[in-house]
């Protein structure tokens, strides 16, 4: 058989297959076409009604170019076009051909190609239903933590898959809602008796602003407990994964790092070496960014409890279902994988724990921490045994915590364990005459770092600090000056109201200071001082404003108990003693 007849043959046997607009190139061993439809020049750009020899050219260059050989391969044309190519070696009457099919992919086929691999091949269990509560995805991940068969349960109700109903199922609820629910540990049955533990977040689905169904993400909470633990994400384990490590200083700073020329800060830092001497637990108050950290470390350094660890711990950064372990530790065979580890407060020793963002604690784990602070005592999670501890703990709130307690998101009685002596840390914005004093002791500090020569501030932003509200307090400005002295030339002295942070301006600003570029700021900074310090600037007396809400908070509580104050006392969580020396303290009689 020819070329020719070979050539007829395969475009019989092509005209069987659905091609689905593909591109085909076949060749025999010699280079030559047999077989080159329009889709493929489509595909590269090659002009029609060529001879057989600017054809062969063509398609050689093609190759050569793209780099196309005998294998399967994905690449991009020179016109953006996303370009799958199937390669496969054919035999026809024992002669062989190279083929190779070609296929253009939207950006639409690509993402939905990919979307559906992240489903069906991720490590997370999906699975979604319609409006009806019936399921229309179910990935094998749900399968293996569910213990079913994606294929049985695919088009069956919510309900005959799960022990659960309207009220219980996370689907159903965003079903009614509308609303997600993010990151919830949950607990159920399914039909089969398979008890399933996890952590799951659940979304509304939409299709052209319809909300068509609802869809879960779920992770295994023991695996997700485990895989925490092994990737270290609060402390780490030494080479040979043994008991964690701490060095016996685990702290940055000591009082000297707390820079201030404010009378109320230079208070607060007395109070906190008073409070160094003694192992009364402390709660430092304060926005965001005013270093409250500084404060904690700074108490342990100055302590005789300097020489053991220093152990720290974000309750905001870390979700519910896996603080209890990190703080309490765990026991072998709690979780498949799981070993003896011990907790935060087994960990200090005889050091300090510090608890920054107390009030994001669930009240669960609240409960359990009061219990240490009373009993000086932590179970491990899978355990019954009682180990004694000796940790001082510090802890921080970002808020008022008699709001948070009125307000039930804080309990009283472990406010007032928590609260033996408070320390409120006054924003930035309430002690301006720091603002530049600290300003200058971070110039000093990055003119070292980046080699820069920059003396102080120019008029124009002296007035703009002095008006800025700084939000993220003293953490902002030590930020805002990093970023203001990386642009700054080596022979420029000042810094420039072109030298800021673009983020902090509106457009207009951006336009009268004379940056080069704009990038609009969701609001114009409030102004709320005046150029320069004066009285009426001066720091609030948070302390007295602190007293003046305890003083209600006694108050309410003893008239809810018709003045009984044995029963006031143990509703506030202290001794009678303690909270007769609150009422001669506040002047309740």
């Amino acid at each position: 058989m020819d070329d020719i007849e070979v050539k007829n043959l395969i475009d019989q046997m092509l005209e069987l297959v659905d091609l689905h607009h593909k591109g085909v190139l076949i060749l025999d061993s010699q280079q030559n076409i047999i077989k080159c439809n329009d889709m493929f020049l489509d595909i590269f750009n090659i002009e029609r009604n060529l001879t057989e020899k600017e054809l062969k050219d063509k398609v050689n260059k093609v190759l050569r170019d793209y780099g196309i050989q005998k294998e399967n391969l994905f690449l991009k044309s020179k016109e953006n076009k996303q370009i799958n190519i199937t390669y496969q070696a054919i035999k026809v009457f024992n002669k062989a051909y190279d083929a190779w099919l070609f296929e253009t992919v939207s950006k639409e086929d690509l993402r939905n190609s990919i979307l559906e691999n992240m489903v069906h091949f991720g490590q997370d269990g999906i699975h979604a239903v319609d409006m009806d509560g019936n399921m229309i995805l179910y990935n094998k991940a749900q399968g293996k933590i569910d213990c079913l068969d994606p294929e049985e349960v695919l088009g069956k109700h919510v309900t005959e898959i799960y022990a659960l109903d309207d009220n219980t199922s996370l689907l159903l609820k965003v079903l009614k809602t509308k609303q997600p629910i993010d990151t919830l540990r949950q607990s159920y049955y399914t039909r089969k008796g398979a008890f399933v533990d996890c952590v799951t977040s659940v979304i509304p689905l939409y299709y052209k602003d319809q909300m068509v169904g609802s869809m879960a993400i779920v992770r295994d909470y023991y695996n997700v407990l485990k895989t925490l633990e092994e990737n270290h994400m609060v402390y780490g384990k030494d080479k040979n994964h043994q008991k964690p490590k701490y060095s016996k200083k685990q702290t940055r700073y000591n009082f000297l790092d707390i820079l201030t020329v404010n009378e109320d800060f230079k208070r607060n830092i007395d109070i906190a070496k008073l409070a160094a001497d003694t192992n009364s637990s402390v709660l430092i108050i304060g926005e965001t960014g005013t270093e409250k950290e500084m404060f904690a470390q700074s108490i342990h350094d100055y302590s005789l409890r300097r020489k053991d660890p220093f152990v720290a711990i974000n309750c905001a950064a870390i979700p519910e279902t896996l603080l209890e372990s990190l703080l309490f530790g765990t026991t072998k065979g709690t979780f498949t994988g799981a070993m003896d580890k011990p907790g935060l407060f087994e960990t200090a020793g005889c050091g300090t724990v510090f608890l920054d963002e107390i009030n994001s604690m669930s009240l669960f784990l609240q409960s359990k921490l009061l219990r240490v602070l009373e009993e000086k005592t932590v179970t491990r999670l899978g355990s019954q045994d009682l180990i004694h501890i000796d940790a001082r703990i510090i802890s921080s709130c970002n808020e008022n915590p008699i709001a948070a307690v009125d307000e039930n998101r804080l309990r009283g009685d472990l406010f007032y364990r928590l609260a033996v002596v408070y320390i409120v840390v006054p924003s930035l914005r309430k002690r301006p005459e720091d603002i530049l004093y600290l300003t200058q002791k971070f110039i000093e500090r990055y003119n070292q770092k980046f080699g820069k020569k920059v003396s102080g501030l120019s008029e124009k932003v002296t007035n703009f600090f002095y008006q800025y509200p700084w939000p993220g307090n003293v953490r902002q400005l030590k930020n805002l000056l990093e970023s203001a002295i990386n642009t700054v030339d080596t022979n420029e002295s000042y810094l420039e109201m072109h030298h800021l942070p673009k983020y902090l301006f509106n457009e207009e600003d951006q336009l009268r200071y004379g940056f080069n570029y704009h990038v609009a700021a969701e609001k114009t900074p409030q102004k709320t001082f005046t150029s320069s310090p004066s009285k009426e600037n001066k720091t609030e007396d948070v302390f007295a404003r602190i007293e003046q809400e305890e003083k209600e908070f006694i108050i309410r509580h003893l008239e809810l108990n018709m003045g009984n104050i044995s029963k006031t006392a143990r509703e506030l969580g202290m001794s009678r003693q303690k909270l007769y020396y609150r009422l001669k303290k506040h002047g309740i009689k």
